[in-house]
């Protein structure tokens, strides 16, 4: 009996604490996104706790100054937003295969217009990360490419667990 009356105890205080939580911060967990779909920006700064642990794991494992730091996370947060656009870009195609579905016969001018967006947004992905990977490059040292050309060879992403279960 009195286990049944604790764990209801634990139970009433998770709800009160995830519901105070909720008001406090909002829907998204206090992400501070004013420009999103829900009301939020997508300022790289908020993109969430795993994209800058993800960040202090790397800077930890190439030993960067603050400098390179900056010049990191600007380019990681331009290429980033380069992301985003051509997301939306490729998104908004969507319109251009629903017409080439519901035409009677099947409009490839439509889905070879949605194709050529699709093709556009590529390219300038491709173009952006040139640029932020050149520029990565050149904030590092020789040492420091090196190390990072370990992990990216290794697989840094799918290997990185948060900061208590690194595997590397």
């Amino acid at each position: 009996m009195f286990g049944f009356l604790l764990g209801t105890a634990c139970l009433v205080g998770l709800v009160w604490v995830l519901r105070s939580e909720h008001r406090r911060w909002g829907s998204c967990g206090g992400c501070g996104r004013f420009d999103h779909p829900r009301g939020h920006d997508r300022d790289s700064s908020s993109r969430g706790f795993g994209g800058r642990m993800f960040l202090r794991f790397l800077f930890e494992r190439l030993d960067t100054t603050p400098g390179q730091e900056k010049v990191i996370r600007a380019s990681v947060e331009d290429l980033l937003e380069r992301v985003h656009s051509a997301r939306r870009e490729v998104e908004a195609s969507r319109k251009d295969v629903a017409r080439a579905l519901r035409a009677e016969s099947f409009d490839a001018e439509a889905m070879g217009e949605a194709f050529a967006k699709h093709d556009a947004a590529m390219s300038e992905l491709r173009g952006s990360a040139m640029d932020a990977l050149a520029k990565v490059h050149e904030a590092l040292d020789s040492r420091q490419r090196e190390r990072l050309a370990d992990l990216v060879e290794s697989g840094l992403g799918r290997r990185y667990h948060g900061p208590y279960r690194t595997a590397i």
